[in-house]
């Protein structure tokens, strides 16, 4: 959201002249340290997309900026925006929804570092995606809340892709067009989507998927953000949807995020998507 109200004070006003000022709801993905006092932080807005920027006096102004610019953390954050600099001027943060559960537990904090390094390495700078925005929040929510079922991390998963014009095809055959029908299918990760038994023959990097696996991830597709918490996976449809799903988003990724490494070594039985996939 722009303001367009004019400021009270005179050296606002000039520093709203030259610096357009601007207001948003957020979620904070990290701040690291810069010089004494100021941090850098990486944010997701509702209304601009990923904004990076530097928050002036960060660790010595508890009143703009206290411990809001903590991981996860839900805000309201007002900015200066100056065409020459790649950097935004952070000039303070209010908070809507703190999040605390996120960082006092250690895997509620591996989950949600994990979706929040997806949607960072899989968005540019200042492209607004408010549908991306709320499903974010939605599942740090969740997280927040102690709801760390595997289902979540498909759910998320696949919706993400849906987000971001990455939608991977699962009601008909990516190569010959027809309805599914049969129970025998594949996924191609490079296809970006299902291929059924006759359309598959001798393909490479293929992926075998049930149908019921098929129609869970279409159900993950549509489901409502207030319902997902609820969503129920087979065992076989747990595993099939991490491996083609993991496969699938290697293809955007190109590189192993450090929080899936992170949630495996503190969690050293769960098997990662991509060896389920080899």
């Amino acid at each position: 959201m722009f303001l367009s109200s004019p400021p009270s004070h005179p050296f606002l006003f000039l520093v709203r002249f030259l610096m357009p000022l601007y207001k948003t709801p957020a979620i904070i993905f990290h701040a690291i340290p810069y010089g004494e006092a100021d941090q850098i932080v990486t944010l997701y807005t509702l209304d601009f997309g990923k904004v990076k920027g530097i928050a002036k006096g960060a660790k010595r102004s508890r009143k703009r900026f206290g411990n809001r610019l903590e991981i996860g953390s839900y805000v309201n954050v007002t900015y200066f925006e100056k065409e020459s600099s790649g950097l935004v001027r952070l000039s303070n943060c209010d908070l809507i929804r703190p999040f605390a559960g996120l960082r006092e537990d250690i895997h509620k904090l591996a989950w949600a570092s994990y979706f929040i390094e997806l949607v960072n390495e899989l968005t540019a700078e200042k492209i607004e995606n408010k549908p991306l925005f709320r499903l974010l929040a939605a599942f740090l929510s969740l997280v927040d809340r102690g709801i760390l079922k595997d289902e979540i991390q498909r759910v998320f998963e696949v919706r993400l892709l849906s987000c971001l014009g990455y939608r991977p095809q699962l009601d008909h055959c990516t190569r010959c067009q027809k309805k599914l029908a049969g129970e025998k299918y594949f996924f191609s990760p490079r296809g970006g989507g299902v291929i059924c038994a006759p359309c598959a023959a001798n393909l490479p990097g293929i992926i075998p998927v049930s149908l019921g696996t098929i129609k869970t991830l279409l159900l993950a597709q549509t489901l409502t953000l207030d319902k997902v918490g609820r969503i129920s996976f087979s065992p076989q449809s747990l595993k099939e949807s991490q491996a083609i799903l993991s496969s699938f988003l290697q293809q955007y990724l190109g590189k192993e995020l450090k929080s899936k490494k992170f949630m495996e070594q503190i969690n050293p039985n769960a098997e990662c998507g991509m060896r389920n996939a080899e």
